[in-house]
């Protein structure tokens, strides 16, 4: 039986299991994407290419050398995966089913490996956008992404279209907005008493376009025009990228059931990352806590191994 098992391979996960490792744990990372988004990615268009999370480099200016620009956490992660990696028996490629306890034993059921038990549980499976449903969706990671924040430097003096009208999406464009030469925002309707709005309303180079629907995204390699539709009106908007924040849905089906989640099915923890259930924690987007970034989702994992760590000393 192993001391901990963390499910997830992203920042949240490796971090959690670098702190497991650091003391001398029995921790097996049991993952479907090792990296998770770092390893994602995105093309804005032909000839500009983008990697989530690490480097971002300009092909398009052939008068000056290429430039790059880190994201910040993604180097941190790259070394948690290296430690991880290179012990062997510490990381399992599969998919976890279902996570159970029986008495003060976790049982946590894989696809392909069959069931592994452990003492503690951490949960940091991540969450995945909500999918922009309509023509020309084939264009994710090649003009259209999901994380505008990612690329507010890259974009400057382009134009950007931000569908959605969540706190990422809002915030997303407000971050947009200061470097970018236009930003489009679209949503059937906003909240009109954010205060994020507020000041996107004042700013010259962003137009909100509420009470519109975007009906197609259109292009050859990659996206080039956003079409919209309002009382049977159609407008065509000429477009460098395109942000689809329509929401998120975390990946926590494997404890359904077993801990506590709000309406949208995220994992409620506490400030220690413990869930309802004693021994089980989770970290990352896959929590209720607020902030999708590679920082944050560190710091929520290497929080959540060192309470797992706490609650492993108290059994003895």
């Amino acid at each position: 039986m192993h001391d901990l098992i963390i499910v997830g391979g992203g920042a949240a996960g490796l971090a959690a299991a670098a702190y497991a490792l650091d003391k001398q744990l029995d921790v097996m990372v049991v993952y479907e994407n090792l990296g998770g988004k770092i390893n994602q990615k995105f093309t804005m268009h032909a000839d500009t290419d983008f990697l989530i999370g690490h480097i971002l480099v300009h092909l398009d200016a052939p008068e000056t050398a290429p430039e790059e620009v880190t994201r910040l956490g993604a180097d941190t992660v790259q070394e948690f995966e290296r430690q991880v990696t290179t012990q062997r028996g510490r990381a399992l490629f599969d998919r976890v089913r279902r996570v159970a306890k029986e008495g003060d034993v976790f049982k946590v059921e894989t696809e392909r490996s069959g069931t592994l038990q452990s003492a503690a549980v951490i949960i940091a499976s991540g969450a995945v956008p909500k999918q922009l449903d309509v023509p020309g969706r084939e264009f994710i990671n090649h003009g259209i992404g999901y994380t505008p924040v990612t690329y507010a430097r890259a974009l400057a003096g382009k134009t950007a279209v931000v569908i959605g009208c969540t706190q990422r999406a809002l915030r997303g464009a407000a971050e947009l907005a200061r470097t970018v030469a236009q930003v489009y925002l679209v949503a059937p309707q906003f909240p009109h008493n954010d205060p994020i709005l507020t000041v996107l309303q004042k700013r010259p180079n962003v137009e909100i376009l509420e009470g519109c629907t975007v009906t197609e995204v259109t292009g050859t390699s990659s996206v080039d025009t956003v079409i919209v539709e309002q009382s049977g009106k159609v407008r065509r908007l000429p477009v460098d990228a395109v942000f689809a924040d329509v929401g998120l849905t975390p990946n926590a089906a494997m404890v359904k059931g077993l801990v506590e989640t709000d309406a949208d099915g995220f994992i409620v923890v506490d400030k220690r990352n413990a869930t309802s259930v004693t021994g089980l924690f989770a970290a990352g987007d896959v929590t209720t806590v607020y902030g999708e970034h590679t920082l944050i989702a560190i710091g929520e994992g290497a929080r959540a191994a060192l309470a797992a760590h706490d609650y492993l000393l108290t059994r003895g």
